[in-house]
């Protein structure tokens, strides 16, 4: 009598070329879902490192910004500024001219007290009857 052989269903079902191509394409899928979320991160941690390295470099320039003000505001100059400004100080040898609001008011204006003479009359008599 003839016996046919025995075969396993597991080794039947890989011995298909159908049931192998499904099979190699599942794991295929299965690989790329976490590798495609490890890419996406991957982007995105590039972009935060981008952002953060930009917002590194305007901090180091903001300082080096703040370094100048402050030896500004360390130095002698700004120290000497300050007195001369606040404390109304002067070197020795210098000579301080104080200029009143009043007077100054008084010489912009020349001809206050006569109104009614013409703008052409008063060039005239600014340069040829003031004169001495």
């Amino acid at each position: 009598m003839y016996q046919k052989p025995k075969y396993n269903s597991t080794k039947k079902f890989f011995s298909r070329q159908k049931a192998l191509g499904i099979l190699g394409l599942a794991v295929i899928i299965f690989i790329s879902i976490p590798l495609a979320k490890n890419i996406t991160k991957r982007y995105t941690v590039n972009k935060e490192l981008k952002e953060l390295q930009k917002e590194i470099s305007d901090l180091e320039n903001r300082n080096k910004d703040f370094k100048g003000v402050i030896s500004y505001l360390e130095s002698d100059q700004f120290v000497e500024e300050q007195a001369r400004l606040n404390l109304n100080l002067k070197k020795e040898g210098e000579k301080v001219i104080i200029i009143k609001e009043e007077a100054l008011a008084t010489s912009t204006n020349i001809n206050s007290d006569e109104e009614s003479i013409s703008n052409f009359q008063c060039w005239i008599n600014y340069f040829f009857k003031n004169r001495k």
